[in-house]
């Protein structure tokens, strides 16, 4: 298990293929001691939002409000057809699950998703994402 609570990626990493981002995510999730049976139930939360036309809402929560920088709003991920609350069903997950979706969405190509997930891990767990590469902000 890592002995800090913090998460190094490259930047570079965005424009890998799908299978070598979700191997670099899953190898830093194991780092802090999470299970192949939690790395399951990511792939099972990514099928509910695919089926459910979610992936555009900030379902960790975390929105960024035009500007103003990042805000919890815990009501900004709903869809319609059908009704499904995309953030509520992230938060009924376990919370290594939590954790792990979280850590395998810093290495995703969606921007919403990289920072509703830095601010999730930042403020429901205690880690600290550094980002490292060409044009990597430090906040």
């Amino acid at each position: 298990m890592a002995d800090n609570k913090t998460i190094t990626v490259n930047l570079e990493m965005f424009g890998k293929d799908a299978a070598a981002k979700t191997a670099a995510a899953n190898k830093v999730a194991k780092e802090f001691g999470i299970s192949d049976e939690a790395l399951a139930q990511v792939e099972d939360f990514k099928a509910e939002l695919t089926k459910h036309n979610a992936w555009g809402l900030p379902f960790m929560g975390y929105v960024n409000e035009d500007g103003y920088g990042y805000a919890y709003v815990p009501d900004a991920a709903i869809t319609m057809t059908p009704y499904w609350d995309a953030h509520q069903a992230f938060l009924a997950l376990p919370e290594d699950v939590q954790t792990a979706f979280a850590i395998r969405m810093l290495f995703t190509h969606r921007e919403v998703d990289r920072y509703g997930a830095n601010m999730f891990l930042h403020y429901h767990r205690g880690f600290t994402v550094k980002w490292e590469g060409t044009g990597a902000n430090q906040y």
